[in-house]
């Protein structure tokens, strides 16, 4: 009997004990699962802010709070897209946490179109809705401090663009005003008078009739307003039309125009797709679109300072959110000279083509010019279409940069050639060759191919093939050489490397491949052939070695850069070739002599033809380049592009630069 009643109080105790275990772990159950609903609630309110999808706010906050702080499903969605899109709000992070009593407290860091505002502190409820929680949404949640019936406001204080300036201060690129040329509609007159009136504005203006009366119609316009057609280049006059008014406005200005356009680039307004890459950019606002302006866009352009607060329904302010003062542009120096710049572009007359002058000492890069060209004043405030297509339809390309675009040198490489002979002890200056001829090949390997040569000379030393510019003495001489020396030599110079300048701008090559795979393309080669390529800014900073008794020095572009240099032939060297290089302008039968008594000079010219194959007369760039041989305070490389065409080698078309560094230097 007592077993029988130890079991019975056992099993009540069981029953008791499985009983409360149950209730325990249901409400164990219970709180993870609110635990989970509540921090889905905060992730989901989190991600919808941080990706900007207000669409999703109305499902994330109950509906009394949205009705309690005056707004509707459709209306708080606006409110986001107008405050967040028009301040530019953009790369939102935020950090969360929910404490105890379901408070979700969040911290936001974002940028704004005045640049980074961090760790701006949110807080709200998270209610239970049903079986899910949602945000007891305010209009604190969009700013803190912000009631319902609060705007965000901002204002922009424009940093001013920095100037590009040449080695004197000059400007190449600069503020200034222009006059934007318009109408006022009440003074047009009516019915024929004023389809006329319209009809001539727009002829002198460049412009068309539909334009213009798009421009009147739209919904702002009013009889006594003034109407913008069209913002004047600078430089550009602004001429007295029937019916038209001025204004002046602010633009960018390049007082060299097509004379540094390469260079300089130009500015232009952002577009919607520049907005999209950078929130921080807004309609209206200008960035570099090419040369320098591109380059250095970050610090031209600086950072614009201004405002974002909230104002109370009765315009008043009630709280700053973000305040920034503007940091204007920093100006760029660089170590062009405009008057050098200015004189070299002109020089080139009506040819295609390239002049590069720098100082060898230094480095310093006294002018890059690129002909033909184009005027960056006219892209500045909107380049019309049939300006464009002159420009783009032009075969000669004149938006490239042709300082830094690669040619074959042609017979200006022979002094390095000869240095590296020189210095390999294959060439000497007794040694001589008998030459038979104008063209040679080595033997009957060759097939058909034959190098040529200008002048018919029986015997030919280092000093007259220099002079006379003699392909096949090189050819024989680097045969003589073989390709490991030639190449030892050649690599002791910049090809393959990229200079630490501003442009854009591929490494100069020896060959395609790294071996050249045949004696006709290193002899080809010898001469500044073959597949031999260099941008004139190349073949300045490569020639400086006989300017600098065998120091070559890199080009700079900025005026604080560091000069840098290295040591590439022996003084010896240079000092033997140097005397030849001053007999190619010297000697009657130098093929320098025209520039015989300008100054005293040392240079090397050259003819790169560019043909497709054996005894076709091919296109043909002449090449110069030349240093002052006295203190080698200046060096210039030339080249024009199918000189044949334009019936003047780039000898003849570098006389008035040379004379004007005489003048300066």
């Amino acid at each position: 009997m007592k077993n029988k009643k130890w079991i019975v109080t056992f099993s009540i105790v069981l029953v008791v004990l499985l009983a409360g275990g149950s209730v325990f772990g249901y409400s164990q159950w219970q709180s993870a699962k609110k635990e989970e609903r509540l921090n889905d609630a905060a992730k989901a309110w989190i991600s919808a802010i941080e990706k900007q999808s207000f669409d999703k706010i109305p499902d994330l906050v109950t509906s009394d709070s949205l009705k309690a702080s005056g707004y509707t499903e459709e209306t708080v969605v606006e409110k986001y897209d107008a405050i967040y899109g028009g301040i530019g709000v953009s790369n939102m992070k935020i950090d969360y946490e929910i404490s105890e009593d379901h408070t979700l407290s969040y911290t936001a860091t974002f940028d704004t179109i005045l640049g980074t505002i961090s760790s701006i502190p949110y807080k709200t409820k998270l209610v239970e809705d049903g079986d899910t929680y949602k945000i007891d949404w305010t209009a604190e949640l969009i700013f803190p401090g912000m009631l319902s019936d609060d705007k965000i406001r901002y204002t922009v204080d424009e940093a001013q663009r920095g100037s590009i300036i040449d080695r004197n201060g000059k400007p190449l690129a600069f503020n200034t005003t222009t006059y934007q040329a318009g109408v006022v509609p009440q003074n047009l007159g009516e019915g024929q008078a004023r389809t006329s009136k319209i009809a001539n504005i727009a002829k002198q203006l460049g412009i068309s009739a539909e334009f213009i009366e798009e421009q009147l119609s739209q919904s702002w316009v009013q009889p006594d307003y003034f109407v913008p057609l069209k913002t004047l280049a600078y430089g550009t006059e602004a001429t007295v039309i029937d019916g038209v008014s001025y204004q002046e406005v602010q633009t960018r200005a390049y007082p060299l125009a097509d004379a540094a356009a390469q260079l300089t680039g130009y500015v232009g307004e952002v577009t919607a797709e520049d907005i999209e890459k950078d929130p921080t950019l807004q309609t209206g606002d200008i960035i570099g679109r090419s040369g320098l302006e591109l380059t250095f866009n970050e610090e031209l352009r600086g950072e614009n300072g201004g405002e974002i607060y909230i104002e109370t329904a009765n315009g008043e302010k009630r709280a700053t959110i973000q305040q920034v003062e503007k940091k204007d542009g920093q100006d760029i120096q660089v170590t062009v000279d405009a008057q050098i710049q200015q004189v070299a572009f002109d020089s080139l007359e009506n040819a295609a083509g390239s002049t590069v002058v720098m100082e060898p000492k230094s480095g310093n890069l006294l002018a890059l010019v690129s002909k033909p060209s184009f005027d960056p004043n006219l892209f500045v405030v909107g380049i019309t279409q049939e300006q464009y297509d002159v420009y783009n339809n032009d075969e000669n390309k004149p938006f490239i940069s042709r300082f830094s675009t690669r040619y074959a040198p042609g017979s200006t490489f022979k002094p390095i050639t000869a240095s590296i002979g020189l210095e390999a002890g294959i060439t000497t200056v007794d040694k001589t060759h008998k030459i038979s001829g104008l063209q040679w090949q080595k033997d009957d390997s060759w097939g058909n191919y034959k190098i040529s040569r200008v002048t018919e000379t029986d015997v030919v030393n280092l000093e007259t093939a220099l002079v006379k510019s003699d392909n096949i003495y090189f050819a024989q001489e680097v045969l003589e050489m073989g390709e490991d020396t030639f190449r030892e030599g050649l690599n002791k110079l910049t090809f393959g490397e990229s200079y630490d300048l501003p442009l854009t701008m591929e490494p100069a090559q020896i060959s395609n491949e790294k071996s050249f795979g045949s004696e006709i393309l290193l002899a080809d080669t010898a001469y500044g052939q073959g597949q031999l390529l260099m941008s004139p800014i190349q073949m300045a900073a490569n020639y400086s070695v006989f300017a600098n008794d065998g120091v070559l020095t890199y080009p700079k572009l900025l005026v604080d850069a560091e000069s840098k240099t290295k040591e590439v032939f022996a003084k010896e060297t240079v000092d033997t070739i140097k005397p030849m290089l001053t007999k190619v302008v010297t000697s009657s039968e130098g093929t320098a002599n025209s520039l015989k008594g300008v100054g005293n000079l040392a240079a090397k010219t050259g003819t790169a033809e560019l043909k497709g194959s054996q005894g076709e007369r091919g296109v043909e760039n002449s090449l110069i380049f030349a240093f002052d041989a006295n203190d080698s305070s200046y060096l210039t490389v030339s080249i024009v592009e199918n000189h044949r065409e334009v019936e003047k080698t780039a000898t003849e078309l570098i006389k008035p630069v040379i004379q004007f560094l005489e003048q300066v230097q």
